[in-house]
């Protein structure tokens, strides 16, 4: 299927499209599918168009994360790695939350790249007016995050989710300032980590091949090898 058939080419991304299929077999399916989606692995990618929902927005972002892995950026992967060989930090950072984190921290590079084609910010997710950290998630994660002095997993992974849901949104909504308040309060130990992390994540060049320049594998790292720090002498549920 040839996007430009089905207008999910113009002017502002054709340049990209025309850049990535000269190191990437980008095939394109139409599903019954709810969203647009890409896969890829090597130098083959497909992306998944809904039936019946051509959107350029959409398709553009899904190229854009294509760029990410052609610039060889895999922190998810990287991340994911790491945490596995550790008990406590596996209990926490679920497949779900890697997933998530890492796609988030892909949009984080993708925006400004995004705006700088010409597309519109409200375009550049499906759901940007959706609050991504509400009072009542953050008052959830007050009620369960230290149970009778243990840890809880599960509210340990909703905060990170919450906190790079924040970081990663478009749409900086009136009340995170605030919810990103909240969450240090809860624990300034974690935040401090995770703020550590997303700096240098945007600080980061997705250029850069010198040898000693911060990269995805260690910034990664360092977030992981900070965690398994921040988790000593705790006990979790």
């Amino acid at each position: 299927m040839n996007p430009k058939d089905i207008g999910l080419i113009d002017n502002r991304n054709e340049k990209l499209w025309n850049d990535l299929n000269k190191t990437h077999s980008v095939d394109i399916i139409m599903l019954d599918y709810p969203s647009y989606a890409i896969d890829s692995v090597d130098d083959k990618a497909t992306i998944v168009i809904p039936e019946n929902d051509i959107d350029i927005d959409s398709f553009t972002h899904e190229l854009l994360h294509l760029l990410i892995r052609r610039k060889e950026q895999y922190f998810g992967s990287s991340l994911e790695m790491f945490v596995r060989g550790n008990e406590i930090l596996t209990q926490i950072f679920t497949d779900e939350l890697i997933e998530h984190f890492a796609n988030c921290i892909d949009h984080i590079k993708m925006l400004p790249i995004y705006l700088e084609l010409g597309f519109e910010k409200k375009k550049f997710i499906s759901d940007y007016d959706v609050n991504k950290c509400t009072k009542s998630e953050i008052q959830q994660i007050k009620n369960n995050y230290k149970i009778r002095g243990k840890h809880n997993g599960e509210a340990i992974e909703f905060y990170i989710a919450k906190y790079i849901s924040i970081k990663s949104d478009p749409k900086q909504h009136i009340n995170y300032p605030k919810s990103l308040a909240e969450l240090k309060t809860i624990d300034s130990k974690l935040f401090g980590i995770l703020e550590k992390c997303i700096a240098e994540w945007k600080e980061m060049s997705l250029e850069s091949k010198n040898f000693g320049d911060a990269n995805y594998r260690t910034i990664s790292f360092d977030l992981y090898q900070s965690l398994s720090d921040w988790t000593e002498n705790k006990t979790f549920k």
